[in-house]
């Protein structure tokens, strides 16, 4: 039972802060990039997330077009285009709307992967895509059904897991959680005991519970004095009102937060609040100048310009390119089947440079039970500075085993 409450916080910190980012817009479902040159029927594959919520975003799905372009743009998948379909997941009111995209997703056999999973009910819709055998690749490490499942191919570090992290490697030594008292966020203090213990061999010193319905955060704020260090595992109605309360009194203690709750629309409600806290993210930061990273830059401007670049549209461009890296090296037609096969024989495999070096899918994680398909286990540490991301770190920095 301890290890299903860890898991939880990997959602916790994807799905509750991810909030606070606004939808941009909506969509006609499918999008082709351009395909002069290109010949044969497109290759699909299809994202799922809300088009019309606040919660989560809809850039993850731009930065899948972006990268369907610029992979058409460089020969397609050996000569056949790629398209990128979307279905609307809807907010996060109910599942519905989610496993209705999953199980259309299934019956429709053109579609060969779901890419840029980024929606509230990743274990529904996973669950579904496993039992029919379709590849899910690059959902963020979220869900016991991602973590487990044969179909799984998460590429991303969990943000979750390194909030206490982050937090030590600024040189924190008395770490307290603070979470929205439901049962995904309560899970943030088992995960990060296990990751601090192991990776930085620290332990937490306290966890501070925020009610749902908390609107005045000064009692739990004040707590948060008795350390020197707080990771804020809260949705991002907390995140903003804890900060407001920590940059309007005497308080000086460091804060920490996953990248995917900070994106430019939540920044720009926080204004200079933001300034200061340490992230933990699970892929590069968009701000930073690593080759990749401008490459993703470079072609979201070019082929989807005017849309948001942040560490979410980032998801669906890398894992885009991901499945068109793979599927051009099947020998022989690409379907359901074969793309499985050919990820899960993944060695020393990068898009770009933006993964860790010698990632890997043939070597299940087995330092901590029930999370085998944790492939990343790393993340990428910053900091918000005149309120924009700035990456720290060089690059990767292990959260499991000490650096």
């Amino acid at each position: 039972m301890k290890n299903r409450r860890a898991l939880a916080v990997i959602a916790a910190a994807g799905l509750l802060s991810a909030a606070l980012a606004a939808c941009g817009g909506g969509s006609d479902g499918q999008a082709a990039a351009d395909t002069a040159g290109l010949a044969g029927d497109p290759i699909v594959v299809e994202v799922i997330t809300p088009l019309s919520s606040v919660s989560p975003p809809v850039e993850v799905y731009h930065g899948a077009l972006a990268a369907a372009s610029a992979v058409n743009a460089s020969g397609g998948i050996n000569g056949r285009p790629l398209t990128v379909k979307v279905c609307d997941a809807g907010g996060t009111d109910g599942p519905a709307k989610a496993v209705e995209c999953a199980r259309d997703l299934v019956a429709d056999k053109t579609i060969i992967a779901e890419v840029g999973d980024y929606e509230a009910y990743q274990e529904q819709v996973n669950t579904i895509l496993a039992a029919a055998g379709v590849p899910n690749i690059g959902p963020p490490p979220q869900s016991q059904s991602v973590l487990n499942s044969e179909n799984s191919f998460p590429l991303a570090g969990s943000e979750g897991a390194a909030l206490g992290t982050v937090l030590a490697d600024a040189g924190a030594r008395k770490i307290q959680v603070a979470y929205t008292n439901i049962a995904q966020a309560a899970s943030a203090v088992q995960f990060n005991e296990v990751s601090l213990e192991r990776g930085r061999g620290m332990k937490i010193t306290g966890s501070i519970p925020i009610d749902l319905t908390a609107t005045d955060l000064t009692p739990a704020v004040t707590r948060g004095a008795d350390g020197d260090g707080v990771a804020l595992a809260a949705m991002p109605t907390h995140l903003a009102a804890w900060l407001t309360v920590a940059r309007g009194g005497d308080f000086d203690q460091k804060i920490s937060a996953s990248a995917s709750s900070l994106v430019p629309s939540a920044l720009s409600a926080l204004g200079d609040k933001a300034d200061g806290v340490l992230v933990s993210a699970g892929l590069p930061i968009v701000t930073s100048d690593e080759p990749g990273i401008v490459r993703f830059r470079d072609e979201m401007t070019k082929h989807q310009p005017g849309k948001i670049i942040d560490q979410v549209s980032l998801y669906g461009w890398l894992d885009t390119w991901a499945f068109a890296q793979v599927a051009r090296t099947i020998d022989g037609p690409v379907t359901r089947e074969s793309t499985l096969k050919a990820f899960s024989n993944l060695n020393d495999f990068n898009v770009f440079g933006l993964l860790p070096d010698g990632f890997s899918t043939t070597k299940p994680f087995d330092a901590l039970p029930g999370m085998p398909r944790l492939f990343n286990q790393q993340i990428v540490e910053g900091v918000v500075k005149d309120g924009k991301l700035q990456q720290t770190s060089e690059g990767y920095v292990p959260i499991f085993t000490k650096p």
